[in-house]
């Protein structure tokens, strides 16, 4: 069989076993309605029809590097194919990888095509390639279906001999394509003309960029919405937010001197910081599956279903359908959209999207401990903690700041970001060295004089000016503690009671781990440390030491404290359980106020008095009452 019958023979198979026939005859229908024909003989999707189908916005440019990716993922599992012409055979591969339906029969883990992702995104340099033709499809000789983007890909061929490098990049017996030959009883075609080379190849970050800010507005995307229900609202200062949240995103990947993100670096930086990153593919590619043709919906429904009586009996009520929920139900000063789909790429869209709910806003509820505690506490269920600021010069001349730096361990590390009094240049934008940083608390916030409180899923992670995730470690299990009225901390001493000791990075100090996240009590200073020299209760950076300022890997980030936020993860269920936790303390308040002289039984409340202290046998008082 030739390399066209073996791609036919795959398409077959996933379309036996991946799709329903319903969903086979409204992708056959989506497609031939849109497909354009090239001399009567093979019809396809331009990049046009593409981006019209799925409603991609124009103002944020995405729609060239998605059709990027589309005319690879066409491809396979044939590399020298790429970049593909979209005809139905090509789209329902792309369809099938997309949303996670090749799993069905290739058995792999959703994460096993991530390498597919960085191939379909990567630009290869042409010593990549070997000396092998590619076929030329007709829509690639008059450019109708070719890809527009402004670095066309070039063909990862045939790689017939192993490297140090190879082995670098792990095993491509274990990748996706080689699992899909073998589907097909091909393995001889792998081996020999397949086997594609990474080595060579890097995204290019412009384009990534473009489709970040694309996730990041349909991250929220459920099954069956339409993306246009996200692109009402895309005016100018949501497109600048999305720009600056895809900014602090990308620069996790690095600024190695060649502008491009390699494989390994591509791999690592999502593996562990962006695990949900393309989630939103799913239900994006799903849209090939529903019906567009009412005739096609009336026909799926079973012949002995009634007709619906709304359409013959002109009395009938019409069935008031609710409004979805906000995805966030008010904006903070942190927390908006943009932030709140990238913190969908770490947690999840189902954990985060029409699930939160302000505990604590600092500009509503007033900076102190007590607010604080008041409205952060009783909520039995996880929680976010989200705390922005700005840098403290080294040499600031602020009375409150020069206190709280002299509190600091004494060994000065320098920050991890370049800030503004270095003398960086006017170009760096003013919303990249905003930093926030903030915690996943799973657990209800506790008191802990003498104790923490966490789980091994507490997690700290940083969202700007640079995308970072830091997830707790089994070495030290004091993940986090809250000592009324001295300060809140991540990853404290091994003894949280106290609130100062000795430490090998100082004299005394204020107690840090080695990664950790410390505010003060008048919530006015933070200060996140990272040191890769000890463990701790939170594990250290994976990103590229480029990723940050200086040498990447020791890092102290001390600030001066804009905003913090506390947002309940959970439903109205838990927030009605504390609203009657917060009744009932009010009750017990003023219950005890009764407690006095004059009131109720006296002899027994002079009793009560008595045992207290506050007033003696003779009568005379010993305290106020």
């Amino acid at each position: 069989l030739n390399k066209e019958e073996l791609a036919l023979r795959l398409t077959n198979i996933f379309a036996e076993k991946c799709f329903t026939p319903f969903e086979l005859r409204c992708f056959k229908q989506t497609f031939k309605s849109l497909a354009e024909e090239q001399s009567g003989e093979v019809k396809y999707w331009s990049e046009a029809t593409l981006v019209k189908f799925l409603e991609l916005p124009d103002a944020l440019g995405s729609g060239p590097p998605l059709y990027q990716l589309c005319s690879y993922l066409g491809a396979f599992p044939f590399p020298s194919h790429a970049p593909a012409v979209l005809t139905g055979d090509a789209l329902l591969r792309i369809v099938c990888l997309m949303t996670g339906r090749y799993m069905k029969v290739l058995h792999r883990e959703k994460d096993a095509w991530r390498r597919e992702i960085w191939r379909a995104c990567a630009v290869f340099e042409p010593k990549a390639s070997t000396a092998a033709t590619k076929k030329t499809g007709p829509a690639e000789t008059n450019g109708k279906a070719a890809p527009t983007h402004g670095n066309p890909i070039e063909p990862a061929e045939a790689s017939t001999t192993g490297s140090k490098k190879d082995e670098e990049h792990g095993n491509d017996d274990e990748e996706l394509t080689y699992h899909a030959f073998e589907l097909i009883d091909a393995l001889e075609v792998y081996n020999h003309e397949e086997k594609a080379n990474i080595q060579y190849g890097s995204i290019q970050k412009e384009s990534f960029l473009k489709l970040l800010q694309l996730l990041l507005l349909i991250a929220p995307l459920g099954r069956a919405e339409k993306v246009s229900m996200y692109t009402t609202q895309l005016n100018k200062t949501r497109i600048a937010g999305l720009q600056a949240t895809s900014k602090c995103i990308l620069a996790s990947f690095g600024d190695e001197q060649n502008s491009g993100i390699g494989y390994k670096t591509f791999d690592e930086v999502v593996t562990n910081t962006l695990p949900h990153l393309f989630d939103s593919f799913d239900p994006l590619f799903e849209h090939f599956l529903f019906p567009k043709d009412p005739d096609i919906q009336k026909a799926s429904a079973p012949e002995h279903t009634a007709p619906s009586s709304t359409s013959e009996d002109p009395n009938a009520t019409a069935v008031q359908v609710p409004s979805p929920e906000p995805l966030l139900p008010v904006q903070g000063d942190i927390l908006d959209l943009n932030l709140l789909s990238q913190l969908s790429f770490i947690f999840s869209d189902k954990s985060i999207f029409h699930r939160l709910r302000p505990l604590y806003l600092g500009h509503d509820h007033g900076y102190s401990m007590r607010s604080f505690e008041k409205s952060v506490f009783e909520w039995h269920a996880p929680s976010i903690l989200l705390v922005s600021g700005t840098l403290i010069s080294p040499v600031t001349k602020q009375s409150n700041a020069r206190a709280f730096i002299e509190e600091l361990p004494h060994r000065r590390l320098s920050s991890s970001v370049n800030p503004p009094f270095t003398g960086a240049t006017e170009s760096l934008e003013q919303d990249t060295q905003r930093i926030i940083y903030g915690a996943y608390i799973p657990v209800p916030w506790e008191k802990t004089n003498k104790s923490s409180f966490g789980t091994d899923k507490t997690t700290l992670f940083q969202l700007s000016p640079v995308h970072d995730v830091f997830p707790a470690s089994s070495t030290n299990q004091h993940y986090a503690y809250f000592n009324k009225p001295s300060s809140f901390s991540f990853s404290g001493p091994s003894s949280p009671g106290l609130t100062r000791r000795s430490s090998l990075i100082g004299d005394e100090s204020i107690p840090l781990g080695p990664v950790s996240l410390h505010i003060d009590d008048a919530l006015e200073f933070g200060v996140f440390t990272h040191i890769t020299s000890s463990g701790g209760s939170f594990q250290q950076s994976t990103l590229p030491t480029t990723a940050r300022a200086g040498n990447g890997e020791d890092w102290q980030d001390r600030f001066e404290i804009d905003a913090i936020e506390v947002w309940g993860v959970g439903d109205a269920s838990v927030a009605e359980e504390q609203r009657k936790s917060w009744l009932w303390e009010a009750r017990e308040a003023e219950r005890r106020k009764t407690v006095n002289l004059g009131l109720g039984d006296v002899e027994a409340d002079r009793e009560l008095l008595k045992m207290a202290g506050l007033i003696k046998d003779e009568g005379r008082s010993g305290g106020s009452v």
